[in-house]
C-alpha cells in the first residue's frame, strides 16, 4: 500500500497540471473493472431498506437539500436581521472595500480569449453559446 501512496504521490509532484493528474489518479484508483458497487442495503432513518427507488430517493432527497441546509445554517438565527445575506456579510468580514478596480483590456486581448473558446452549442446564462460568439465580428462584441 504504501508503494501506491508513493506512486500517485510522485505522479501528482511532477504534474504541470495538478488537477488533472488528481482526476486521472481517482480515475484509475476507483475503476477497477473487477469490483461490484451497487448498494444492496441502506439504513433510512434507521430501518434498513433493499429497495433501489426508496434509496435513490433517500440521495436525492439528501443532495437536494444541502443547499437550502447551509443557507439556514448560516443566515437564520434569534434576530430577523441574520436573514439578510448583506448583513451576514458585514458581520462576518470586518473590512469590506470599497470600490472595485478592473484591468484595462484590449480589443486584441478579447478576441484571443474569444479565439481560444471551444467550439460548442451549450451556453451559460446568458443563452450565447461560443459558436455563436466566435461567428460574431468582434465588433459587435465590444458595443
Amino acid at each position: 500500500m504504501t508503494a501506491k501512496k508513493h506512486h500517485y504521490k510522485k505522479l501528482l509532484l511532477y504534474s504541470n497540471n495538478k488537477t488533472k493528474t488528481t482526476w486521472n489518479n481517482v480515475k484509475t484508483i476507483t475503476s477497477n473493472k473487477n469490483t461490484f458497487n451497487t448498494i444492496l442495503s441502506m439504513n433510512i432513518k434507521d430501518k434498513p431498506s433493499r429497495n433501489p427507488l426508496v434509496i435513490a430517493n433517500a440521495f436525492n432527497k439528501y443532495f437536494s437539500s444541502v443547499a437550502g441546509n447551509l443557507f439556514h445554517r448560516n443566515f437564520t438565527g434569534a434576530t430577523k436581521t441574520n436573514n439578510d445575506p448583506l448583513t451576514y456579510i458585514r458581520k462576518n468580514f470586518n473590512e469590506l472595500p470599497s470600490s472595485l478596480y478592473l484591468k484595462k483590456t484590449t480589443t486584441q486581448e478579447i478576441d484571443k480569449i474569444i479565439r481560444s473558446l471551444k467550439h460548442k452549442d451549450s451556453h451559460g446564462y446568458d443563452e450565447i453559446s461560443t459558436r455563436i460568439l466566435k461567428s460574431v465580428p468582434l465588433i459587435f462584441c465590444l458595443l
